[in-house]
Formats: C-alpha cells, sequence, structure tokens
C-alpha cells in the first residue's frame, strides 16, 4: 500500500513539475511577444497580460506544491536542526500539521473563491472564466495535503544532504 501510494505521489509530483515547467515556458513565450508587438511593431497585443496572469497563477500554486514535496521550498529549520531528537520529531509532526492546516485553508477557501468568481468573464477573453483560472488553489492544496499526507506516512523522499550534512 505504501509503495502505492509513493508511486501515485510521484506521478502527482511529476505533473505538477509538468504543468509549472510548461507554463512558465509558454509565459516566458509570450511575455515576449508582448513585448516584441508593442516596442517593435508598435501596435501591442491584448491577450499576452490577461494569459500571463492565468499561467502566473498555475505555476504558483503547481509550483509551490511540487516544491514542497523535493523539500525545495524555503524551511526556517535552523532551531529544529539544534533540537534534541524527541522535540526535532514534534517540531516536525507540528510542522506537518501546520501544511495540512495551510492545505485545508487553500482548498475549502480556494473553492469558495472559485464558486465566486466562476461566471465572471475576462474582459479580453469573454469564454474563459476568472473562476476557471483559480481552479489551481483548491487542487493545488489538495495535492499538497496528499504529500503532507506523504510525509506523514514515512514514504516521503528524504531531502538531500546540505554541504555534505547528513540527511535528517
Amino acid at each position: 500500500m505504501r509503495t502505492a501510494y509513493r508511486r501515485a505521489m510521484d506521478a502527482l509530483y511529476l505533473l505538477c513539475v509538468g504543468i509549472a515547467g510548461i507554463g512558465i515556458t509558454v509565459m516566458s513565450v509570450i511575455i515576449a511577444w508582448g513585448v516584441f508587438t508593442r516596442y517593435v511593431l508598435g501596435v501591442g497585443s491584448f491577450w499576452p497580460e490577461p494569459i500571463s496572469i492565468f499561467l502566473a497563477i498555475q505555476v504558483t500554486f503547481y509550483g509551490a506544491a511540487a516544491c514542497y514535496r523535493a523539500n525545495a521550498h524555503i524551511a526556517l529549520d535552523m532551531v529544529a536542526r539544534r533540537l534534541p531528537a524527541a522535540a526535532a520529531r514534534i517540531a516536525d509532526w507540528l510542522v506537518l500539521l501546520l501544511m495540512a492546516a495551510i492545505s485545508l485553508f487553500m482548498i475549502t477557501h480556494g473553492l469558495n473563491l472559485v464558486r465566486t468568481t466562476f461566471f465572471q468573464a475576462y474582459p479580453e477573453f469573454q469564454y474563459i472564466k476568472v473562476g476557471s483560472v483559480y481552479t489551481a488553489i483548491p487542487i493545488a492544496g489538495l495535492i499538497t495535503l496528499l504529500f503532507v499526507i506523504e510525509k506523514a506516512l514515512g514514504v516521503a523522499p528524504q531531502p538531500e544532504p546540505i554541504h555534505g550534512e547528513e540527511a535528517p
């Protein structure tokens, strides 16, 4: 069961990395196009900014979920590394509980945001609903919660040692 969960989380992680990677690549091309049309052709395109905002939201939330699983996020663990082993385990569980709470907050309030803005349309693209853009918030919250559960079960990948230190 643990192996199957780990494999599923590996696939979910790769999906998040793929979404974030493709999103940042496409966003870079779109922004370059917007700059080119405005300053070289002298006529600005109307669509690069709203599409870039859409992609930025996707990159932010799916990328954050992937960074959490890969332990590539900002972590202020200087104090925790200096605690005795028992206190460090308590701190680790406290962090897991806080991350679960943040994930649940993203899910519940993200769903409220999606519900509230779902029928609003972008002025530039009437067929793209604002709420559909924000679906990344509750979905990434759910994915992050699944990664938190993976860490709590002890099947998550272990962080790489920093500067020759042993992994915790």
